[in-house]
């Protein structure tokens, strides 16, 4: 299992169609946003939410849970979530990242208030320092997926 992580406004989910049109090298593609609906609910619940963080342990065990059906097939998985390594110690990782001030216009966008964006950039934080080997998803989301699809074959 490959796992790239990366803080909110990294380009997780935008780089998932480039994987796919590169055609991902026989690996099975998943983004944790993927089972959320528009709103980032799931069965109801907003995910995506701080009032959420007690049942996001849970919301890991179902994803390591999806991709150990998959990969017992003998298919591998490129997950792309906000996770660290100690929330699913599983598989090799990669952190996708951007520039604080690129987070903080694309999540703008987005409309996150000024705490949101901020907690985004502390995660961004704590992600460089647990996960060290990354991607800078600044530049084209081609150009990300391209490095991603890179690590995953060395």
């Amino acid at each position: 299992m490959f796992v790239v992580t990366g803080a909110p406004g990294a380009g997780k989910s935008t780089v998932v169609p480039e994987l796919l049109r590169l055609g991902a090298g026989g690996l099975v593609v998943m983004d944790m946003d993927e089972l959320l609906d528009h709103e980032g609910r799931l069965l109801g619940v907003k995910i995506n939410e701080q009032a959420a963080a007690p049942l996001w342990p849970a919301y890991n065990l179902v994803w390591l849970r999806i991709t150990e059906l998959v990969r017992r097939s003998g298919i591998p998985v490129l997950l792309l979530g906000p996770l660290t390594p100690s929330q699913l110690p599983e598989g090799r990782w990669l952190h996708l990242d951007c520039p604080d001030d690129v987070r903080r216009t694309r999540l703008s966008a987005r409309g996150w208030s000024a705490e949101e964006i901020e907690d985004a950039i502390h995660d961004a934080v704590e992600l460089r320092m647990v996960v060290p080997r990354s991607v800078h998803g600044d530049g084209t989301p081609e150009d990300s997926a391209r490095e991603i699809l890179a690590w995953v074959k060395e």
